[in-house]
């Protein structure tokens, strides 16, 4: 990854391994919040179903959110000196948002496949959270914000699946 300041001009965190290492985490989360974007865009066009409608319109304020975050975390990466990758190829490859089926999906589908993937996405933030603390607790904060969004999000879906749930 290559610095886009000299360290005088960079927050300080203790050693350039840590700022390495941190800007990892965050690429990540990055990688995996664009994830989530692309799935959500994928399911918005393929659902079907009485309340197709409805679930459309909530897929995208869900996809506007999640390219909100990611760019929130990106920046927050170029702060502490870290280039992180968002490009499809990488997302590709560093995504750990499981895809979804290319095919017509039915609106209470689309919410348990959505439910499932933001849960596991939030778990996963949170499983940074300590180390992250560790280094840069102004880095912790931005992702205690994302993780605080996406389990929100996560209830807002869970709601809609009602004894489904």
């Amino acid at each position: 990854m290559e610095s886009v300041a000299n360290s005088v001009q960079l927050p300080s965190l203790d050693n350039p391994h840590e700022r390495q290492a941190v800007g990892g985490e965050l690429e990540v989360v990055l990688q995996d919040l664009i994830g989530l974007s692309l799935i959500g865009k994928q399911l918005h066009w393929s659902v079907i179903g009485p309340a197709a409608r409805s679930v459309h319109l909530f897929l995208d304020e869900l996809v506007g959110e999640w390219r909100e975050l990611a760019d929130v975390v990106a920046e927050r990466a170029v702060t502490l000196g870290f280039v992180p990758d968002g490009q499809a190829s990488a997302v590709s490859d560093g995504s750990r948002v499981e895809p979804v089926p290319v095919r017509s999906v039915v609106d209470h589908a689309v919410i348990w496949e959505l439910v499932r993937r933001v849960a596991a996405a939030a778990e996963r933030v949170r499983e940074r959270l300590a180390r992250i603390g560790a280094a840069d607790l102004v880095t912790q904060d931005v992702l205690v914000d994302v993780v605080r969004k996406l389990e929100q999000q996560q209830w807002l879906l869970r709601v809609q699946l009602g004894d489904r749930a």
